[in-house]
């Protein structure tokens, strides 16, 4: 009713609908008084961005670090995920967060779901005595196997897929490489994505993370009770009962896997069996299919480094399998590798921590229960700490007058680093090398990344390069 006791209309309601609208979308957006001292990185921008789908690599780069170049800080408000967060642009004040005894990782509401797919009981996301039980069981099980004959087992079959050579989406090539080594050596199950890229497994996965990467809903995951995605919300609760139908044939019949490591633990609900198989599925696969995928293309524009590279796998590794050993002798794949991932950075941020007491983190004092994360990507991208960090250059490993090797943080800090790490600069070596034995490769003419290498759109600070051919030229016996 109006004041005067007549019916509201349809347009009075509209207006009102949208006014209570605009004005909860303003309290969202809005600055929370306690954190207007930190610089913030402009709002409208930010919303341009995540809106037109520019990927986080981008983002930062053409954003976050020339503001904080004009503020001359290293600490950043940044709007992303629905909230207002403190980044952290540089690895010394990064592990200074990290490493803070008080500072634990945030509890995500499944509001986003892309929470609701991994959970929040496991070793990525919990915390104290939880999170200290994690790590010991999963690092236990990775330690327990590194299955090195596998990886190079599937750089086989990948060969025999590229044959003679020719034009060969690569991007494609490293995400079922990756998928197949995560199901043979994590959960000791076949996906056969190299042989069966059309396999049922694969597609629904990517229909999954492809349908939860809405713009909309990751800029404003309240948007989730508000206009819930039902049938999303199925598909991901399918997914993830398929996968722990893996898990329980896993059980039956074990294996030399991390999985079977892991169940021979007793201290581990359901619940977290689960939620742990699910986050190492997403991190493992996703993150080293993006690093294979960069270090390819790479070496395909830098054809000097390629050579290099090459000469030393020949010298080392011969007609030989890879073994662990040959690769403590092979120092220049190894900076290759890392600056690939520096250059490209697989994840580009932590998970977000909060402290339930301020924080000093540089110049600034961090209010209690602020989000807090490491930008990995800014802190490899930074110039005051980075020569030419655009620049693709392997060498600036072995100059230790430089100093840049030790703010590498690909894999994190602190007592949370990725515990997969290994596994993951393994089952590149292994892939990289073998290539490089059998193949020359290139850009194409007129490549999409010609310029640069251009990632697809990843709503969780993923690097996927997508729609990236390559073409590879058989070398010939001499």
């Amino acid at each position: 009713m109006t004041s005067r006791g007549l019916p509201l209309s349809t347009v009075d309601i509209v207006l009102l609908t949208l006014a209570v609208l605009g004005f909860g979308i303003y309290r969202l957006l809005r600055v929370p008084p306690h954190l207007r001292h930190i610089p913030k990185v402009p709002l409208l921008p930010l919303l341009f961005s995540y809106f037109s789908g520019e990927v986080e690599e981008q983002r930062v780069k053409r954003l976050v670090l020339p503001f904080a170049k004009r503020m001359q800080t290293d600490v950043v408000l940044v709007y992303c995920l629905g909230d207002w967060m403190v980044q952290v642009l540089e690895s010394k004040l990064g592990k200074q967060l990290l490493e803070n005894p008080n500072v634990w990782k945030q509890r995500q509401s499944q509001d986003m779901l892309l929470w609701r797919l991994i959970g929040n009981d496991n070793v990525f996301m919990s915390n104290g005595e939880m999170a200290k039980r994690h790590l010991r069981i999963v690092r236990n099980a990775i330690q327990q196997t590194m299955p090195v004959d596998m990886f190079a087992d599937l750089a086989r079959t990948t060969i025999s897929l590229i044959g003679d050579g020719g034009r060969v989406r690569w991007d494609d090539y490293a995400n079922r490489y990756t998928l197949d080594a995560f199901g043979r050596g994590v959960v000791g199950y076949d996906f056969q994505a190299l042989t069966k890229p059309s396999g049922s497994f694969v597609r629904r996965y990517q229909e999954v993370m492809a349908a939860i990467a809405n713009p909309a809903y990751v800029v404003l995951p309240v948007l989730e009770r508000w206009l819930p995605r039902r049938q999303v919300q199925k598909m991901i609760d399918s997914f993830v009962e398929d996968l722990c139908k893996i898990m329980d044939e896993k059980r039956k019949n074990p294996g030399n896997d991390v999985l079977t490591y892991m169940f021979q633990e007793p201290d581990m609900t359901e619940v977290e069996y689960r939620d742990n198989c699910i986050v190492m599925f997403v991190a493992g696969h996703d993150t080293t299919a993006g690093a294979i995928s960069s270090v390819v293309y790479f070496l395909a524009r830098h054809p000097e480094i390629q050579d290099k590279v090459r000469e030393e796998i020949l010298a080392v590794l011969g007609d030989d399998d890879p073994r662990v050993e040959h690769f403590l002798r092979t120092p220049y794949l190894n900076a290759v590798l890392r600056e690939s991932m520096r250059h490209n950075t697989p994840s580009n941020a932590t998970l977000p921590r909060i402290c339930d007491i301020p924080v000093e983190i540089g110049p600034y004092v961090i209010p209690p229960n602020t989000p807090m994360i490491l930008n990995m990507c800014a802190a490899h991208h930074n110039q005051s700490i980075w020569t030419e960090p655009d620049t693709f250059d392997p060498q600036r490993f072995f100059d230790d007058a430089r100093g840049e090797a030790n703010n590498w943080v690909t894999f994190g800090i602190g007592p949370r680093k990725c515990l997969a790490r290994n596994f993951s600069q393994y089952e590149q070596r292994v892939l990289v090398s073998m290539l490089l034995r059998e193949y020359h490769w290139a850009l194409p003419k007129d490549s999409a990344h010609r310029d640069h290498l251009k990632n697809g759109f990843q709503a969780f600070a993923l690097s996927l390069p997508e729609n990236l051919h390559i073409d590879f030229t058989r070398i010939t016996a001499p």
